[in-house]
Parts: structure tokens; sequence; C-alpha cells
């Protein structure tokens, strides 16, 4: 008889456990909510609000190059020599950025991670200040003058994406502009955003 009511009394306990946790689990799943928010869903939101934006905005310029030059050219003629002589002085100015809809965006448990491509010129101009010319035998026309200034341009495109572009200050100027832009568009809430180059540079 004792063994039938031990029994029956871990039975009726067993029971009494069953039902309390399945009464109390929807309770206590709102309560581990409330303390521990859903970082992969807050994530998820912020990057497709981060998408849109960066989508709509298209190119954020992140610094401003200014570089001073000196284009030098010359023509030669046979038995005359040199017939045509010219040297202009001017700026250069570029604007440099990244466009905003080449960049990835990775979720993550812990938060998004934005992958930034490389930085281009957005827009730039050379502007000439002074005009030096010894062009008697060969008067320099203004066709080929706006020639000149084209081509020393291109070189100066070039020069700027190699020696600026790839360098560390501009990285860092491209971090810290889509950072406050980044600001300005979304409050994180909670969520992590980390900021890499799409081969890998932090």
């Amino acid at each position: 008889m004792k063994r039938l009511m031990h029994w029956l009394a871990r039975m009726v306990a067993t029971a009494l456990t069953v039902v309390l946790i399945a009464v109390l689990l929807p309770y206590a799943s709102r309560w581990a909510s409330s303390i521990l928010p859903d970082l992969s869903g807050a994530a998820l939101n912020t990057s497709i609000l981060l998408s849109h934006q960066m989508q709509q905005s298209a190119r954020l310029e992140t610094s401003m190059v200014e570089d001073e030059g000196v284009l030098n050219a010359s023509t030669s003629a046979m038995f005359l020599g040199t017939v045509q002589s010219v040297t202009i002085r001017y700026v250069y100015r570029a604007s440099m950025g990244i466009d905003l809809r080449k960049v990835g965006i990775k979720v993550e448990n812990d938060g998004i991670t934005l992958l930034l491509p490389e930085v281009e010129i957005l827009s730039d101009s050379l502007d000439p200040v002074q005009t030096i010319k010894d062009d008697f035998w060969y008067p320099l026309t203004e066709e080929r003058r706006q020639k000149l200034l084209e081509d020393e341009l291109v070189k100066c495109r070039e020069r700027c994406l190699t020696e600026y572009a790839a360098s560390d200050e501009a990285w860092q100027s491209a971090v810290s502009a889509l950072s406050d832009t980044v600001s300005a568009w979304v409050s994180p809430g909670g969520v992590t955003i980390r900021y890499e180059h799409m081969n890998g540079l932090q």
C-alpha cells in the first residue's frame, strides 16, 4: 500500500511539474526576451535600412585633394629646333569618395559589417593659373592648349589614384565619413557596426 501511495505521489508531482512548465514557459520567454534583446533581428532591420539609404545616396565624398603642378611642352622642327615652348602652371582638385552602391553588408549575430570598396575619384578639375609660351615660329592654338590640359588631367588622375586613393589616409577618411553618415541615418540600438575593406583590411 505504501508503495502504491508513493508511486501515485510521484505521478501527481510529475504531472504538476509538466503543467507548471507549460503554463509558465511563455512568460519566461517574454522575460528572457526583455533582458536579452534579439540582436540578430535588430541587426537585420538595421541592415535593410542602411541598404536602402546607400542605394538612394549613391556616392559619398570622403576627402578633397588639391595639388599644384607645372605642365611643360615643346615642339621642334627640322633645322629650326624648338619652335614652340609652353609652360602652364595649374591647380588640380579632386573630390575623393566611395560609391555607396558598391558597399557590401554582412549581417552577423553580434552586429553588422560594412565592406567598403576602393576609394575613387568622384569628380575633379584642372585649372590653369598661368601660361608662359615662346611660340613665335609656331603659334600656340587654343585647340593644342586644351589638348595639353586634357592629357595632363589624365596624368593627374592616375597619380591621385596611385598615391592617395590607396593610402591609409584615404581609408581612414572613408571610414570616418561613412561612420558619421551611418550615425545620421540610423540609431544602432545595441547593434555593433564594423567597417572593413572588401579586400579584408580593417
